[in-house]
């Protein structure tokens, strides 16, 4: 495989793979955040994506707007689309997931299945896409917010998830990052919503105090929707809990079902 098409990934994907899963992260930090993700859940080795501009891509410029992901992303991992895949993004996730289903070159096999966590629709204004951050939320970001306020939720979110404190040195770069992506997210007004090529599963976590279950239904503005609300708060889609698993095999199973019925009729 060609180097830019490695760049985008993690790591290179088995050549014995049956089955793919991609997985975009959230604003401000790059693939290794799955880092406690096992290596597959059933028959879908877990392929972590890396958007330039961050950890070991750095260097490169990020992307400016969503659109341009989408179509880099798509072109990048066409070589691994060669057998049945999926794509899962939570929060900011969601949408580069979205923007790369729907880019997909002409001829390219779409994905049996869109894997959305805790994220609302995309064609929504920013606006109603995202809120003013309550006094205690944590991870939740807005380009109003100054450096000192960012730089607080970053070090709240590191602490919650048992990381500590970031050293004073990785602040400017994370900062950085996520400044980029605050652009990208909050300049982003699609003038409809865009259908996927595959259904879509929309989850929910029952403790998330910014996205509600009730607002991952209009998932279905997209394609056709399946929902779940799992047990947890916003971050727990980092455990690879038993429940996000069972969610992610039994629909993809099913969305590899529908798939080879289209595949067989076509």
């Amino acid at each position: 495989m060609s180097q830019r098409s490695v760049n985008w990934l993690l790591r290179e994907p088995s050549q014995h793979a049956t089955a793919r899963l991609f997985v975009m992260p959230y604003s401000g930090v790059g693939a290794s955040v799955f880092r406690r993700w096992p290596e597959r859940f059933g028959p879908l080795e877990v392929c972590p994506v890396q958007p330039p501009g961050r950890e070991n891509r750095l260097g490169q410029p990020p992307n400016e707007t969503f659109e341009e992901f989408g179509a880099e992303c798509a072109e990048a991992l066409r070589p691994y689309t060669d057998r049945p895949y999926a794509v899962f993004g939570h929060c900011m996730g969601a949408l580069l997931a979205h923007a790369f289903v729907t880019s997909a070159a002409p001829g390219t096999e779409p994905p049996e299945r869109l894997f959305v966590s805790s994220s609302r629709v995309p064609h929504w204004p920013p606006e109603r896409r995202y809120r003013l951050p309550a006094a205690d939320a944590t991870g939740v970001y807005h380009p109003s917010m100054t450096d000192d306020q960012l730089r607080e939720q970053v070090q709240r979110v590191s602490r919650m998830l048992g990381q500590g404190e970031l050293h004073p040195d990785l602040i400017p770069m994370a900062l950085r990052v996520l400044r980029a992506d605050l652009r990208m997210c909050f300049g982003y007004r699609p003038d409809a919503a865009r259908r996927t090529t595959c259904p879509v599963t929309a989850i929910s976590w029952q403790d998330d105090t910014d996205v509600r279950p009730e607002e991952m239904t209009h998932w279905s503005d997209c394609g056709p929707l399946s929902a779940h609300t799992l047990p947890g708060g916003k971050w727990t889609v980092l455990d690879a809990t038993a429940e996000l698993a069972e969610v992610i095999e039994r629909d993809f199973g099913r969305g590899h079902e529908t798939a080879g019925q289209r595949r067989m009729t076509a």
